[in-house]
């Protein structure tokens, strides 16, 4: 037995490195002598894959575009790469051009491996992208979204109550929030405790996916063939990763959308909802739609349950990024409060009520703190990579086709004086900075579609911490002086590393304010 494994190990490890020396001659013996963009010397057959080094890559990336320009070219393995981080050349190709640059990368692991084919964010360029599009568009464009204030403003009075309750647990508390908002919009489901059967539902598909790695970048995607090798080989431990990731995601999709469809052929009174709505448009009216196998069901289950994935992590990294800013900043957090005063009429009493969403405009500072949030932290660094459909000249630049395009856009929002430093002020009045809501979120025709719920979902948060809560540090750290380095966690998401800090109410009024507000909205 032991001969015969050995054998198998060998096998395939020589099978492994034909694949590799393939590949390579493979490019070396079909590309033509083109004008590519600049970037760093690639190995004969692996390309730049040793140098991609360390846990932040958009840092690497970023000080590759110090040294040969905002525009780099790169080779993995066999497969090209763009890497933008000028926010001109990203606008030129990814929304001028986006005819031919709205395609994603094969994502072997993510869409093959995984089932997630029919989620739009995975979706390959084409008719069945713009009708999935099409459906996310009907609930959250800038105008339908409106109709989620009350939502918003309600779960908001929740998570300030949790707060108060037990400050500690502050990342959990963002948690619920983004849960409940997005499954009560998606599914009609509001999720109330940290226990929710449907919160526990995402947090293991979240938690899997994530350690899978990011799309675009396991050895799965550079060679295609290696999902065919079964579990037990050498090398398969993506794949085995990949089925148990699979069965999670599979749960996460499909329990709340069977929930609904249950409810809607038995009669049962169903609160409107994203996939309600979509199945009497599309499917069998008022019977929870047609067949599993029906395309159009398919497709809305696939939309339903990428409105979540989009939107959980990122509002709880935002929010944290924001918890810890104001927690350093003592300064910007009293600036915000004084504004928010002036408003409300709050101060060294209370205020008359709590903000809403119909007073962002008459907050400007709290404006600029939202986007220094953004921009001092992007949640998504690199964004979501995309593929080229047909070579294109770019500058004088050849960029084959099918090379995958990357948008630094940590890069992007740190082209500027003291990026490190956390200063709102720097987009007051006319700020030559690109506005960070208009980078965080894509681009072209790839721009996410509920960019606009995801930002007053934020405001919302932000605008009632600041006018009801005093965050600071906690007594230890008031001991050290200056501000810390911002720390961040490696992965597709930055999060900022744990870190502790005080929160409690501003008074007992204040206390007082929102318990009154709370019981307002269950009337």
């Amino acid at each position: 037995m032991i001969l015969i494994f050995d054998a198998l190990v060998t096998n395939w490890a020589a099978l492994l490195a034909i694949v590799v020396i393939s590949y390579g001659a493979h490019h070396l013996l079909t590309a033509r002598r083109k004008h590519y963009p600049p970037g760093p010397a690639a190995s004969l057959l692996i390309g730049n894959l040793m140098q991609m080094h360390g846990d932040h890559t958009e840092i690497l990336f970023k000080e590759w575009a110090a040294k040969f320009g905002d525009i780099v070219y790169i080779r993995i393995l066999n497969r090209p790469m763009v890497i933008l981080s000028d926010l001109q050349a990203t606008r030129d190709l990814l929304e001028k051009r986006s005819s031919i640059y709205s395609d994603r990368p094969r994502f072997v692991l993510f869409s093959e491996l995984m089932g997630w084919h029919s989620a739009s964010t995975h979706v390959r360029y084409g008719p069945r992208f713009r009708k999935h599009r099409r459906f996310i568009q009907q609930i959250f464009n800038q105008r339908a979204a409106m109709a989620f204030h009350p939502l918003q403003e309600r779960e908001t009075l929740v998570l300030l109550e949790n707060l108060i309750q037990d400050p500690d647990a502050f990342t959990k508390h963002f948690k619920r929030f983004a849960a409940s908002t997005i499954f009560s919009i998606t599914y009609g489901h509001s999720i109330t405790s940290l226990d929710d059967t449907f919160l526990k539902l995402v947090e293991d598909a979240t938690a899997l996916t994530v350690a899978s790695g990011s799309p675009a970048a396991t050895i799965v995607d550079f060679f295609p063939a290696l999902r065919h090798i079964p579990t037990w080989a050498p090398f398969a431990g993506f794949k085995r990763q990949a089925i148990e990731t699979r069965k999670a995601v599979d749960k996460m999709m499909n329990v709340p959308f069977d929930m609904v469809k249950k409810e809607m052929r038995a009669g049962s009174q169903v609160r409107p909802c994203f996939t309600s709505t979509l199945l009497e448009m599309h499917c069998e009216p008022n019977k929870g739609g047609g067949g599993s196998g029906s395309e159009d069901e398919q497709d809305i289950k696939g939309a339903a349950g990428t409105l979540y994935a989009a939107a959980e992590d990122t509002t709880v990294a935002v929010m944290q990024t924001f918890l810890l800013a104001m927690t350093w900043h003592p300064d910007v957090f009293a600036k915000a409060q004084e504004e928010v005063d002036t408003l409300l009429g709050g101060g060294a009493g209370v205020a008359a009520r709590l903000p809403t969403l119909e007073d962002r405009g008459a907050l400007p500072y709290l404006e600029c703190v939202l986007k220094e949030v953004l921009r001092w932290n992007p949640p998504v660094p690199l964004g979501m990579p995309h593929r080229v459909m047909e070579d294109d000249v770019y500058r004088g630049y050849h960029i084959p086709m099918g090379t995958t395009v990357v948008a630094n856009i940590f890069a992007i929002l740190h082209s500027c004086d003291q990026p490190d430093v956390f200063r709102p002020e720097r987009h007051e009045a006319v700020s030559p900075l690109p506005d960070p809501r208009e980078v965080v979120f894509g681009f072209g025709r790839r721009i996410c579609p509920g960019r606009h719920f995801a930002e007053s979902s934020v405001w919302c948060m932000m605008a009632n911490i600041v006018a009801t809560l005093i965050v600071s540090r906690t007594a230890e750290d008031s001991e050290t002086s200056g501000v810390p380095e911002l720390k961040v966690t490696p992965g597709f998401v930055r999060h900022p590393k744990p870190f502790a800090c005080t929160i409690r109410p501003r008074s007992p009024a204040f206390a007082a304010l929102i318990q009154e507000a709370k019981l307002h909205q269950e009337i």
